[in-house]
């Protein structure tokens, strides 16, 4: 494959939703910082330090070639199913808000759902390529990958982490789907899988317990409901042009995670309605971006990693949205390049190093399929 130039405008708005995200964590945390750490930059300069080390990774897996992540998948493959066990040993992993989901290892701490998404990317966009000479056979093309995708869920429903289970569930399904599974095989899932969700949904009490806020966040607005209800708070007054950068009132300690997870209350709050749609139409730009560059992948490989890619980013926004505004439960789920937090954003910029590595190999199929045949004739 001819390596050519990356993809400028998926670099231009990686930058501008990075830049955008370390002014949103100062403005959010900055009384947090204050009152939590007598800094009020102490937020903003740890992310400011993720971000420069999330660029070092951007650049360093935009320069390998997607195309070496097939030969060490196995590699990944176990290094991710080691990592969500070391999770659930005492002592190594660490209980945050009564789940299990952190590695502590004194001098560093991480969270190994957020690169176990991209393994499990990296794994059933090899595996799926590998199946095609018998995609139409569930057994052998659909039900290894499956079971693999299974047993990773099942280790995150230990933690628990059920947004992640869903996350991982509709990325890799989605690359199956692209990868020209039938439709009727797809059907069966759909049909086997949504039940069992569902089920496991209503286990948890804690799970339970968010539904009913969901569906009626103001029934205990100072108990269960109160960081929804605090959200919604923040994003109402919020109008056309907002409150102005900096002035928010939520973010003094009313509505917690300010500069997290809810960060996107508080952008409506101090941005209001248009700077929310300017944020909003920046990360659809950035899919539309990365679903491009994966259709003109030189290979079905990098095609369906950029897709995966793309998916995963497309969920995690539309998640954190749908919370912030009430129409999902609580789930944990950081608004990418955006929240603060430094697994979650050295792992998106590696994700989109790795896409823009694929968007050097890309061919120039859509240009010319835009050509007309008299014009390629008088070049020829």
């Amino acid at each position: 494959m001819n390596r050519g130039k990356p993809d400028f405008w998926l670099i231009l708005l990686t930058f501008v939703l990075l830049g955008f995200g370390l002014i949103m964590v100062f403005s959010t945390s900055y009384y947090k910082g204050l009152t939590d750490y007598q800094d009020s930059y102490y937020f903003f300069k740890r992310q400011l330090g993720y971000g420069l080390v999330g660029l070092l990774f951007f650049f360093i897996f935009s320069n390998i070639p997607y195309t070496v992540y097939r030969k060490y998948v196995g590699m990944i493959l176990i290094f991710s199913l080691v990592s969500l066990v070391a999770v659930l040993i005492p002592h190594v992993g660490e209980i945050r808000n009564g789940a299990r989901r952190w590695v502590d290892l004194y001098f560093l701490s991480f969270q190994p759902s957020e690169y176990v998404k991209l393994g499990m990317i990296i794994y059933t966009a090899s595996i799926m390529v590998k199946k095609q000479p018998v995609i139409d056979h569930f057994k052998r093309s659909v039900l290894p990958p499956l079971t693999v995708i299974g047993l990773v869920c099942l280790l995150l429903y230990a933690q628990p982490h059920f947004s992640a289970i869903v996350i991982i569930l509709t990325t890799c399904m989605t690359i199956i789907f692209c990868a020209g599974v039938r439709l009727r095989h797809l059907f069966f899932l759909a049909m086997a899988g949504v039940p069992v969700l569902i089920g496991a949904m209503f286990l948890g009490d804690y799970r339970k317990e968010r539904l009913d806020t969901l569906m009626d966040p103001l029934s205990d607005p100072t108990d269960k409901g109160y960081q929804i209800t605090q959200s919604l708070i923040a994003i109402g007054p919020g109008g056309l042009t907002g409150s102005g950068l900096g002035n928010s009132i939520q973010k003094m300690a009313y509505l917690p995670e300010a500069h997290t997870d809810f960060i996107f209350s508080i952008i409506a709050e101090e941005l209001g309605f248009i700077g929310s749609a300017l944020l909003i139409s920046l990360f659809i730009l950035l899919i539309v971006r990365g679903v491009l560059i994966a259709l003109q992948s030189p290979d079905q490989f990098g095609s369906l990693l950029g897709i995966g890619i793309v998916t995963l980013i497309a969920v995690e926004t539309f998640f954190n949205l749908g919370v912030v505004t009430a129409l999902l439960p609580v789930t944990g789920v950081p608004l990418p390049l955006i929240s603060y937090g430094g697994t979650a954003l050295i792992i998106k910029l590696i994700e989109l190093g790795i896409l823009l590595n694929i968007s050097r190999y890309r061919t120039k199929k859509a240009k010319e399929s835009r050509t007309s045949p008299a014009v390629q004739t008088v070049k020829g």
